[in-house]
């Protein structure tokens, strides 16, 4: 199960991404800081779930616009720049064996 991490423009416009991997692109290359869930007046990209447009509405705006369509988003792409690879790494089991005297190696 992936995590949701609201991140901050230098602008302090918010924004939720999905993962750890998508939030180290947005905080690690494009200078975004780890941040809280907006509040009151505070500025958050949204996404129109049925036509996909997305915007900036502070987050009581956001919220009387939940019902048309509007969700919290990701920030949009950035022109040039490949998007995050947001694929995680597939779980792996490790085993480890401790080798127990010579029998061990028989």
């Amino acid at each position: 199960m992936k995590i949701t991490y609201w991140i901050a423009d230098p602008e302090g416009v918010k924004a939720c991404v999905l993962g750890a991997v998508a939030r180290d692109w947005w905080t690690r290359i494009q200078g975004w800081t780890l941040t809280t869930e907006p509040v009151g007046q505070e500025f958050q990209w949204v996404r129109n779930v049925d036509h996909g447009g997305r915007g900036v509405m502070n987050h009581q705006a956001a919220i009387l616009h939940e019902g048309l369509g509007w969700l919290p988003s990701d920030p949009p792409p950035i022109s040039g720049m490949p998007a995050p690879d947001v694929a995680e790494p597939a779980e792996t089991s490790v085993e480890t064996v401790t080798a127990k005297g010579p029998e061990a190696h028989a």
